[in-house]
């Protein structure tokens, strides 16, 4: 069902400075930037050691990652794993009886499809499920 690791998710407080950190303590180079409006996300993907790295930060305190930022602070938000048919791999975790946060696809940063299970689900481990968009697969 998972494929490969896409990438892994951390929230930070201050975007700029984090890619900055990342890039002076690592030698990690930034990819790509994007804001997601949907989630009122600031998006910023760093490749460190052959991983993505994907930073979160939000400038609004009420959006989903600003609450996350408040409440507990800049950390490890998800892990990220490449599916095949996300459609199909959800309509099997929800037969299964598995709790899912999203019960159908939406939409990620490059017109990726993606979709999270409940962390209670996986021992408090946040999973995103990603269907990579074809046209913008990197």
């Amino acid at each position: 069902m998972l494929r490969k690791l896409s990438h892994i998710a951390v929230v930070v407080h201050d975007l700029e400075a984090a890619i900055r950190r990342f890039q002076q303590l690592f030698g990690a180079r930034l990819l790509e930037r994007d804001f997601l409006p949907e989630t009122r996300t600031d998006v910023a993907v760093v490749e460190l050691g052959g991983v993505h790295l994907e930073l979160l930060s939000s400038r609004e305190p009420d959006s989903k990652v600003g609450r996350i930022l408040r409440e507990k602070g800049e950390g490890l938000h998800h892990l990220s794993f490449e599916v095949p048919g996300l459609v199909a791999q959800l309509g099997q975790l929800q037969a299964a009886g598995v709790k899912l946060l999203d019960e159908k696809p939406r939409s990620g940063v490059h017109g990726r499809q993606i979709a999270f299970v409940d962390p209670r689900e996986t021992s408090g481990v946040l999973i995103e499920m990603v269907e990579e968009n074809s046209k913008q697969k990197s």
